[in-house]
């Protein structure tokens, strides 16, 4: 069975995306344990909510662009048929890549601003560019299987 560099990234992207999430679950339930029993709150733990959900957020979008499992309203898809429909259906994919394309790009323009200006977060130290690197990179991931996985249902004109 040969090894596809694109099913590896999706099986990384996938752990990464439920690693984010229980670390995220454990700072929030620790967070609450702590002001509640011991009247003592993370200071980081809105950082690292944070910053785990973007990770999570974008890793997992990996997957959703390939299965195109992404939140639909199907109402009207009684209505897209014929050739009409797949001009719409083909409108709404390209209306998709230049937004998510718009946003790649704008993800990693932050990056250089934040590097530039030399943004750390308050409670973990860390600079912010590296961390806005990582995501951008996740998203940049997202974006390729936005692109190799095009619609199947009505491409054909």
């Amino acid at each position: 069975m040969p090894l596809s560099v694109l099913k590896v990234l999706e099986v990384a992207c996938s752990k990464i995306a439920i690693i984010a999430a229980l670390l995220m679950a454990l700072v929030i339930f620790v967070d609450v344990v702590g002001r509640t029993l011991f009247d003592s709150p993370l200071g980081f733990s809105y950082e690292v909510v944070s910053i785990s959900l973007a990770i999570m957020f974008y890793s997992g979008l990996y997957h959703v662009h390939k299965t195109k499992g992404h939140i639909t309203i199907d109402l009207m898809d009684k209505f897209y048929v014929g050739t009409f429909g797949k001009i719409v259906f083909w409108f709404v994919y390209l209306i998709e890549c230049v937004f998510y394309t718009t946003l790649v790009i704008t993800l990693f323009m932050q990056v250089e601003e934040s590097y530039k200006f030399g943004d750390v977060f308050l409670f973990l130290g860390v600079m912010k560019w590296k961390v806005l690197l990582a995501v951008s990179i996740f998203a940049l991931i997202a974006w390729v299987s936005l692109f190799v996985s095009a619609p199947k249902r009505n491409s054909g004109f």
